[in-house]
């Protein structure tokens, strides 16, 4: 048989069985590991499959199929490129398809998850630091099985490879190229042939070079080096992304490879700064102890930078990771930075470990290296070397008072205050102060904090406000007084100011305490927060003209400002999101940003501005905050409660023009509804209530066109709307109209009001000059009273008694009006007295009595009414 005619079979596999000792570190990335098939129980000749494993078989028989596809289609598509059938680049594009390019590298912030077994390894490792064994880690000893997979040709084929490479080393490149061709048709996966191909047009094409030299790295994978050379020719020409791509393939391959890492992160930093930082972190396990000053200075670069992301975390494994390979190379700035980032992430114990040895600090009844969480003995002390570094000594006191060793306080605060001047290092006493605040042992620190305020250089705003805060906490203050205004005086702090009108409001010093939260809006910008807390206190002393002025600033900074009646005018008509293009709050004084009050805050203290201006009778102020709190997009989920109190608004303003186009709004809506909810809604009697007083202070009787739509374009509205109707037109004297429509509410009601109000209208029509038969008119009116009267509840029959008297007094009956008019004086019941303000009719009852009888001559017992039931 013939070369030409030997046929490569894929499914041959080379395996060998090794074991881990023999093989070199740097290839066991071409090894996968052996896992151990289960024993299988002896069964007799008669005994069945189990379904269990024919599922296994029939999914290990999917497996080999798909594998079996993949690699055909892989084939076929080396044979079409090869046949110019498809470009490179389609090529290239369908590798990348079927290739799960995932990056090898865990992303920064998984590594926390890894971070307790990471600790408990740098535990023992810090174990043996301490024990004088500094060997760095070790790695468990340990064997297991190993297998590689290599694809070889056969014994022909490697001849004939043998061939074409001789073949091109005597300058023969054609006869060369085509025996890596017929290699290439035999054998479509087999790399060694592309590679050759690659060597041979490396000169008079490069483009054929770089494509024969993907893709025998893509046929492969497992050979960084080639990955590495093709990462090169494409940085030659320019294409980074791809280079990376190469370059975290290699990297896939041969993990350990430092330098190819390296060369990835160094590439990566000229285009993505922030994965090269990831890159940087991802190598440092890798860095072998050989290399321990690029190792530290790596990861310094990689903790400091981490640390300005405020990734405190990923800084400290960084470090750790150098730390726990050659801590021998730490030098006094490193182990400054360590400890730095210990401290930040809560790992006190392990900074006083680390102080302990690389600072000299002795430390007894104390167990070195115990965890984190464990319990320091009582009789714990320290003994501080007097050489000891200004920031070790720091951090070491920091250290002590996280971990609440309150026996060592005195002894770490004298030794500060004894050998370190706050006017040169004063930043010392600030960071060991903060601690002890953070711990709340705020009498300790006042002793740190007192010569900081007394020294020239850091009598700051900053100190101040810490002084002020401890001597609040320890109830001296009077002194936390002196510190919150040394601190305002200094810098506009919220806190500072907050603080200090608490402490006078506290003391009763409420003027004081006012003074302390003004703002002056010509020299800085308002802080809402101290805005509203002036407001509050302002309520509560009882300064109502300077709490609504104040109060309307506050919730006028987001609204549109609305300077005369015409401006509301505009407003209603024009809906709050479609005038973004206008200037919000002109005229109002600026706000600091980024410091705002809630949404709740803020609305509760609206509803304290309109009762305050409710009580002093300010209805224009009222109106005013209401309209202006409608044009503010912040308050757009409370439109319906600021609806109704706009009515209200106009109501108690008098202004009813307003009023109308916002019952109008209310009610369009409602057609919109389905029928049930359009019924329930559009018939509710406080709809009309608030419609009819609208309309009563209006004195418009327009309306009357308004209801008259409504009912033609819906027959299910109910009778309020016809009540308002008839009283239209008992308005306008058309007093037929009027008794119509009352008598169909009345006999569809049956209520005794409407019975008083055909009563009334037959009355006004019994009145007129030109009206004939007005006794049958009387009689009719009587009749209906009488009706009024029965229906009315007995505790409220007093009100009857004075329609009455009211009715025989226009009709000019007035010993029948003198007599009901009586009978009000004499009545009287428990809700009378009870709500004497809105019920109680005597008065008006004593004031006509008082006009009959003086129209009758009779002046001293109109006096005498007057006098015994009208107050003036």
């Amino acid at each position: 048989m013939s070369d030409s005619d030997v046929e490569f079979d894929p499914s041959i596999v080379e395996i060998e069985e090794l074991e881990v000792d023999e093989v070199d570190e740097s290839a066991l990335s071409e090894f996968v590991e052996l896992q151990q098939q289960p024993v299988m129980m002896h069964r007799t000749a008669h005994a069945a499959p189990s379904t269990s494993s024919a599922g296994a078989n029939s999914s290990a028989q999917s497996e080999s199929e798909t594998d079996d596809e993949n690699i055909h289609q892989r084939e076929v598509l080396i044979k079409k490129l090869v046949a110019r059938e498809i470009s490179f680049s389609e090529y290239q594009a369908r590798m990348q398809q079927d290739d799960d390019f995932d990056d090898e590298d865990a992303d920064v912030n998984q590594s926390a998850k890894k971070k307790s077994s990471f600790f408990q390894d740098l535990n023992n490792s810090r174990r043996d630091i301490l024990k004088g064994n500094f060997q760095g880690s070790s790695k468990t000893e340990g064997k297991s099985v190993m297998r590689r997979q290599k694809r070889s040709l056969p014994t022909a084929l490697q001849g004939l490879m043998g061939q074409a490479n001789l073949c091109y080393a005597r300058g023969e490149t054609k006869t060369a190229e085509d025996l890596c061709m017929e290699i290439i048709r035999q054998v479509p996966l087999a790399h060694e042939p592309f590679i050759t191909l690659a060597q041979i047009h490396e000169m008079d094409d490069p483009e054929k070079y770089l494509q024969y030299s993907q893709i025998a790295a893509h046929l492969n994978p497992s050979d960084s080096e080639q990955w590495l050379h093709v990462a090169e020719i494409l940085i030659e020409r320019g294409n980074v992304e791809e280079a990376l791509k190469c370059y975290t393939r290699g990297i896939r391959a041969n993990p350990k490879n430092v330098d190819m890492r390296l060369k990835r992160a160094r590439l990566m930093e000229t285009r993505d700064e922030k994965q090269a930082l990831k890159y940087y972190y991802n190598m440092l396990p890798f860095i072998p102890k050989e290399q321990a000053d690029f190792l530290i200075s790596t990861a310094k670069r990689v903790a400091k930078k981490f640390h300005e992301e405020t990734n405190v975390g990923a800084a400290l494994d960084a470090m750790q990771r150098a730390y726990s390979t050659a801590p021998e190379k730490f030098s006094m700035e490193d182990i400054n930075l360590l400890i730095e980032l210990l401290i930040a992430n809560g790992h006190y114990r392990q900074a006083l470990d680390i102080l302990a040895m690389h600072a000299s600090v002795e430390l007894h009844n104390y167990e070195l290296g115990a965890r984190e969480e464990s319990q320091i003995s009582s009789n714990f002390s320290i003994v501080i070397p007097d050489n000891i570094v200004l920031d070790l000594r720091t951090k070491l006191a920091v250290v002590l008072v996280h971990l609440k060793c309150e026996q060592c306080f005195d002894k770490v605060i004298d030794d500060i205050l004894a050998l370190i001047d706050p006017e040169n290092d004063g930043d010392c006493y600030l960071d060991v102060a903060e601690a002890l605040m953070k711990e709340e042992y705020y009498r300790h620190a006042l002793r740190l904090l007192v010569p900081l305020i007394k020294s020239k250089k850091f009598s700051l705003a900053a100190v101040w406000l810490r002084y002020a805060d401890c001597s609040r906490w320890v109830e001296n203050f009077d002194e936390a007084i002196v510190g919150y205004r040394k601190v305002v005086s200094l810098a506009h702090y919220l806190d500072a100011r907050l603080a200090l009108a608490a402490l006078l409001k506290k003391k009763g010093q409420y003027d004081e305490a006012l003074q302390a939260l003004e703002q002056d809006p010509e020299i800085e910008y308002l802080d809402p927060e101290v805005l509203h807390e002036r407001c509050l206190l302002l309520h509560e002393v009882g300064r109502y003209q300077e709490f609504l002025a104040a109060g309307f600033i506050l919730l006028a900074r987001h609204c549109y400002q609305i300077k005369k009646r015409q401006d509301i005018a505009v407003l209603s008509y024009v809906k709050y999101h479609e005038n973004k293009n206008r200037i919000l709050g002109e005229g109002v004084p600026d706000f600091v940003t980024g410091n705002d009050l809630s949404l709740e805050t803020e609305w509760d203290l609206a509803l304290r501005l309109l009762t305050v201006a409710d009580e002093q009778r300010d209805y224009t102020y009222y109106m005013k905050l209401v309209f202006t709190l409608q044009t503010s997009k912040r308050f757009h989920c409370y439109r319906s409660e600021l609806q109704q109190l706009a009515v209200t608004a106009c109501i108690y303003n008098r202004d009813p023009t307003f009023g109308l186009n916002i019952m109008r709004d209310q009610i369009r809506p409602l057609f919109n509804l389905k029928d049930d909810a359009f019924e329930a809604k559009i018939n509710h009697p406080q709809l009309w209530n608030l419609f009819n007083l609208v309309v009563f202070i209006s004195g418009d009787v327009r309306y009357q066109r308004y209801l008259s739509r409504i009912f033609f374009r819906s027959p299910k509205i109910g009778i309020y709307p016809k009540v308002l109707i008839a009283n239209y037109h008992l308005n306008c004297c058309t007093y037929k109209y009027a008794l119509n429509e009352y008598n169909k509410i009345y006999l569809a009601t049956n209520d005794p009001l409407q019975a008083m109000m055909i009563a009334v209208t037959l009355t006004q029509i019994a009145c007129q000059k030109f009206t004939k038969n007005k006794q049958p008119l009387i009689a009719q009116a009587n009749v209906f009273m009488e009706k009024y009267l029965a229906g009315r509840p007995e505790e409220l029959r007093h009100e009857a008694f004075y329609n009455l008297g009211r009715m025989y007094h226009q009709l000019g009956l007035l010993h029948l009006a003198v007599d009901y008019y009586k009978r009000v004086l004499n009545f009287d019941s428990p809700i009378v007295k009870e709500h004497p303000h809105y019920l109680d009719l005597k008065a008006e009852a004593a004031f006509n009595l008082s006009l009959i009888y003086k129209h009758s001559g009779n002046f001293e017992l109109a006096r005498k009414y007057l006098h015994d039931f009208i107050q003036v």
